[in-house]
Formats: C-alpha cells, structure tokens, sequence
C-alpha cells in the first residue's frame, strides 16, 4: 500500500511540474507575441493600413499587455510554489 501511495504521490508531482511548465511557457511565448506585435504595428503600421494616429495607442497597447502577461508569469510561479499538495 506504500508503495502504491509513493509512486501516485511522484505521478501528481511529475504532473504539477509539467503543468507548470507548460503555463511557463504559454505566458512567455503570449508576451513574445505581443511585444513583436507592438514593434511591428510601431514601425509598420502605416504600411499595414493603419491611420497614422492609430499607431502609437496599438502599439503601446500591446506593449502593456506584454508587461501584464510578464507580471502574471511571475506572480503564477508564486502561486504555484505556495500550493502544497
């Protein structure tokens, strides 16, 4: 019976790992996304059909959405690391 506890106990340890792998590096690749789409809508905004006054507020929109996806990776991790099982 402890053995069988042992290794379900390492499963659920494995799989919180992974899973907070895998949030890891959703939140990463989500505020990558959003700061190359901020610097492209910054530089090339015009050229993707966009009026001119429209650029900066986009840009700076998707700017904060990159910080705001940074901040929530962070304070996940903190979450994460709080939760005991």
């Amino acid at each position: 019976m402890y053995c069988v506890r042992e290794s379900l106990m390492e499963n659920i340890a494995r799989e919180r790992a992974r899973s907070l792998k895998i949030v890891q590096v959703v939140f990463a690749v989500l505020a990558l996304v959003s700061l190359c789409a901020a610097l492209a809508v910054s530089t090339r905004g015009v050229d993707l059909g966009l009026p001119e006054s429209s650029t900066y507020p986009i840009s700076l929109a998707f700017l904060l959405i990159g910080a705001v996806d940074t901040a929530l990776l962070f304070l996940w991790e903190h979450i994460f690391a709080r939760v005991e099982f």
